[in-house]
């Protein structure tokens, strides 16, 4: 039997070849259909974070526009404090320190004791030589009044002397007056005795009283004389009396110049003994002490500084750009450094008359050489709020960041 050929394949085979690829892509996309539409998060991550970005620039912006534009900032700035230094009025060994580093104390607290022996000496001397001038003083007024009373004495005996020699003058006068009229009489009966009128023994009566008449007179004369000349020597008296009295009172004043001169002896005597105790001139922390027990201490030697803390201030160095609007009475922001989760609030208290590099050892001097425009720093001080002076840590030269808000206040 003759084998015949294998029939050749149908022209269909072609197309159901091909039909392979188009079956799968026809289940990709039932299965694509079929599964749940993916979310597209990279869209909304974008979207999210324009949002984000847009509410922070507008809260940055309002922020800035109410409040950052009016804030002026500098971190050149620190804090300061009137640092008093405690030295010695006088000289001693130190007996005593009462403090150490670090210790608060108060004004009046005492510090340092110095050995006082010698300047309780020279108080008791001082008093002693006060006493003397005292008794000196009194002895100076006794022999005062004791002169004044002998002045008052002249003064008595001249008015008694000047009474005598009035009534002497009156006698004088009186006899005077007698002997010329005794002398009359008797040149009238010499005459009638001449005539044969009158007796002769009557005319020698006459002579007799004429006589004694006139010896009155001239004994009245030379008592005149004598009392004048005793009142003389009496005025000469008063006269050396008043003087004594002078040079006694100009005496009382020497001693009452030498009394005050021993009290001002006793009184820097008293002042030098109590500076043996030295006491603390303000509140506030110990800090250098540079004294122990035993040492010599000079006048005006340097024991310890007392750091007022709590009444520290900031100076805030502005740039002379920055100042234009500010004034006392801003309030301020203050970030210390070394304490990062503090705020401190603070108020400008008053801005410097001059720059810095004013007050410098050598000011700049821009009318000679070459010129370089360099920003002037304007010191400014800020006043630290009570709540953080109370809590001890505003420790002088602690750097600081200064915010001070200019913003104008509302009409």
């Amino acid at each position: 039997m003759a084998l015949k050929p294998f029939p050749a394949a149908p022209t269909a085979v072609e197309p159901l070849a091909k039909t392979g690829p188009t079956v799968e892509a026809s289940n990709d996309v039932e299965t694509a259909q079929d599964a749940p539409a993916r979310p597209d998060f990279r869209r909304y991550a974008v979207i999210a974070l324009v949002a984000v970005l847009a509410v922070t620039g507008l809260w940055k912006g309002v922020e800035w526009w109410t409040t950052g534009r009016f804030e002026v900032t500098t971190d050149n700035a620190y804090i300061r404090a009137d640092i008093t230094t405690v030295s010695s009025k006088i000289q001693g060994y130190v007996d005593r320190v009462a403090v150490t580093d670090n210790q608060a104390v108060k004004a009046g607290d005492l510090l340092v004791v110095l050995e006082d022996a010698d300047y309780a000496a020279r108080l008791s001397e001082a008093e002693a030589a006060l006493a003397q001038a005292e008794a000196m003083a009194i002895q100076a007024r006794a022999d005062v009044a004791a002169r004044k009373s002998a002045e008052a004495s002249a003064r008595a005996a001249i008015s008694a002397q000047s009474d005598r020699l009035a009534e002497t003058r009156a006698a004088a006068e009186s006899a005077k007056a007698n002997a010329k009229l005794a002398e009359d009489e008797l040149a009238r009966y010499t005459e009638l005795t001449a005539r044969g009128h009158y007796p002769a023994a009557g005319l020698d009566t006459a002579q007799a009283k004429a006589d004694a008449a006139t010896a009155e007179a001239t004994r009245a004369n030379a008592a005149i004389t004598t009392q004048a000349s005793q009142l003389s020597v009496s005025n000469a008296g008063l006269s050396q009396a008043s003087q004594n009295v002078q040079a006694a009172e100009a005496a009382v004043a020497g001693a009452d110049a030498q009394v005050l001169a021993a009290r001002a002896r006793v009184q820097g005597a008293r002042v030098d003994a109590g500076r043996a105790e030295i006491r603390a001139p303000i509140s506030g922390v110990i800090a250098n002490k540079v004294v122990s027990e035993g040492q010599l201490l000079n006048a005006g030697q340097q024991a310890m500084s007392i750091v007022p803390v709590e009444q520290a201030y900031v100076i805030a160095n502005f740039k002379e750009t920055q100042v234009e609007h500010m004034r006392p009475g801003q309030k301020v922001e203050l970030h210390v450094d070394a304490y990062s989760d503090m705020k401190v609030e603070g108020t400008v208290q008053s801005l410097a008359p001059a720059s810095g590099a004013q007050f410098s050892l050598i000011p700049q001097d821009t009318a000679t050489g070459n010129f370089t425009k360099i920003v002037q720093r304007v010191p400014v001080r800020i006043a630290i709020s009570r709540e953080a002076l109370d809590t001890g840590l505003m420790r002088p030269g602690l750097s600081v960041e200064a915010v001070v808000n200019v913003k104008p206040p509302k009409a």
